[in-house]
């Protein structure tokens, strides 16, 4: 059955090349080689809200900046550079009082950014920050120094990945695999169009690399692995 449809397929490619002039005149397969792998970290970020409310914004301000007084001390006592710590978005919001029976407050917040490159101050920096009042939001993210390197390497795996499923697809036809004529990291442009393919025919589906951000304070202390994945668009004409 699998050598009839793809006989079917490679013999219905013909008459779309002799129409379509982004299609090559000969016969093809076209393949998507995918790699994936999870990466241990060498540097993260936290981002935070400092948020402090009272009747007169003078207070709140005073509450808030004493707060980033304070994140500020424990990040020079870890050692990081000062320059790994940004506050950014310093705003005032009219709040109304939840039981409807005060006045309303001023809650003033600021965000609060830092970079860590050294993960190994990490637990004590996370520690320093979840003893503070006042600090909410927390969002974390993780990277490594080595990505360029990596990728390179998953580069190299989609595409032998491409190349074996094309072998397969090839023998199937009783055919064998010929040269890469077509290769990108990228959906190979207006191939899938030519062809008269949309999104829905496609059995295959691309996959997000996860997102390495975690939220709240349970997951602050947490370092999560960086999950990193690539994917190549191959045509291989067959001999």
């Amino acid at each position: 059955m699998l050598k009839k449809v793809l006989a079917l397929a490679t013999l219905l490619l013909a008459p779309l090349a002799a129409t379509a002039s982004q299609l090559p005149d000969y016969p093809f397969i076209h393949i998507t080689g995918t790699a994936q792998q999870y990466v241990q970290p060498d540097m993260g970020s936290i981002d935070f809200e400092v948020i402090a409310a009272d009747a007169d914004p003078a207070v709140a301000l005073k509450v808030v900046q004493q707060r980033v007084a304070e994140v500020r001390a424990l990040v020079q006592a870890q050692g990081l550079e000062e320059e790994s710590l940004e506050v950014r978005n310093v705003r005032q919001e009219l709040r109304k009082n939840q039981r409807g029976d005060g006045p309303a407050v001023v809650e003033v917040k600021c965000v609060v950014h830092l970079d860590v490159h050294d993960l190994a101050k990490w637990a004590a920096l996370a520690n320093g920050l979840l003893g503070m009042e006042n600090l909410d939001s927390f969002a974390t993210a993780f990277d490594t120094s080595e990505r360029e390197k990596i990728e390179a390497g998953l580069a190299a795996d989609a595409v032998r990945d491409a190349s074996r499923k094309a072998g397969t697809l090839a023998a199937g036809l009783g055919r064998k695999l010929g040269p890469v004529t077509g290769l990108s990291t990228g959906a190979l442009r207006n191939l899938g169009n030519a062809m008269g393919l949309v999104a829905a025919d496609f059995g295959f589906r691309r996959k997000e690399a996860p997102q390495t951000q975690g939220s709240g304070r349970d997951n602050l202390v947490n370092v999560v692995m960086v999950p990193m994945a690539l994917s190549v668009d191959a045509i291989f004409r067959l001999k």
